[in-house]
């Protein structure tokens, strides 16, 4: 059975449905305001960690590119996590 959950993040809420992976066990995500964001995880709290982790690298890279399509907050400097290559 589908199930629509809500994932806080720091760039906003976001809805994200997932489904369970029949045979297999877990379940897959996707989040229909952010396209191409697909994630899975082999329990319900592991998904949803990966699918919080997903959304806010996808939205991330939109906002630095200029990309973004759909509302997403910037959260405050402080609360940013930076990655140096």
């Amino acid at each position: 059975m589908k199930k629509l959950i809500t994932i806080k993040t720091t760039f906003g809420t976001f809805q994200a449905l997932f489904e369970p992976n029949t045979p297999e066990k877990g379940y897959t995500v996707t989040v229909p305001r952010l396209r191409g964001v697909v994630n899975c995880g082999d329990t319900l709290i592991e998904a949803k960690n990966m699918a919080r982790e997903a959304i806010e690298l996808h939205c991330a890279c939109l906002l630095e590119t200029g990309e973004a399509k759909v509302k997403i907050i910037r959260p405050p400097l402080k609360t940013r996590t930076l990655i140096h290559a």
